[in-house]
C-alpha cells in the first residue's frame, strides 16, 4: 500500500513538471505574439491574484519590449485556457 503512495506522488509530480514546460512554451509564443523578445519566465505561485484560482499556474516574464525598453508582466495560464495578461497598473 505504500508503494501506491509514493508512485502517486511521483506520477503528480512528474505531470506538475511537464506542465511547466508546456506553460513556458505557450507563454514564450504569447510573448513573442506581442513583439518582445529577451524573454525571461519564472514560476510565480503567490503573484498577485493567486488567492482564489484553481488550475491556473501565475508566471513573471520579464521581456524587451518593441521600444527596447525591459519590463516584466505577470500571467496566468492553465492547460484549457489561453496566457492571461496582468495589467501593470492594477
Amino acid at each position: 500500500m505504500d508503494n501506491w503512495v509514493i508512485i502517486a506522488i511521483s506520477v503528480l509530480v512528474a505531470i506538475r513538471i511537464c506542465l511547466h514546460f508546456v506553460d513556458k512554451s505557450r507563454i514564450d509564443r504569447a510573448s513573442k505574439d506581442n513583439g518582445w523578445r529577451d524573454i525571461n519566465i519564472k514560476w510565480s505561485p503567490f503573484a498577485p491574484g493567486w488567492f482564489f484560482e484553481k488550475g491556473e499556474r501565475h508566471y513573471r516574464v520579464a521581456f524587451t519590449d518593441e521600444q527596447g525598453q525591459q519590463r516584466e508582466r505577470t500571467c496566468k495560464t492553465s492547460i484549457f485556457t489561453g496566457v492571461f495578461w496582468r495589467d501593470p497598473h492594477s
